[in-house]
């Protein structure tokens, strides 16, 4: 996973309230396993912004 790859949640974080299935952008890359996501609604306005792990992101291709 690199900067800027879009990605899918693969699964819920209630805390951070996430849901599987949302899409998102990698922002930062800060090790092999961390990222900065930021989810945006359609009209742009972000969700949710901050680190999350890799069992939680899969690349969309």
């Amino acid at each position: 996973m690199k900067q800027f790859d879009v990605v899918k949640i693969t699964k819920d974080n209630l805390i951070e309230g996430i849901t599987k299935g949302q899409i998102g952008t990698i922002l930062e890359v800060y090790d092999d396993n961390h990222f900065e996501v930021e989810i945006c609604d359609s009209n742009g306005i972000t969700l949710f912004l901050g680190a999350l792990s890799r069992d939680f992101l899969e690349v969309v291709i």
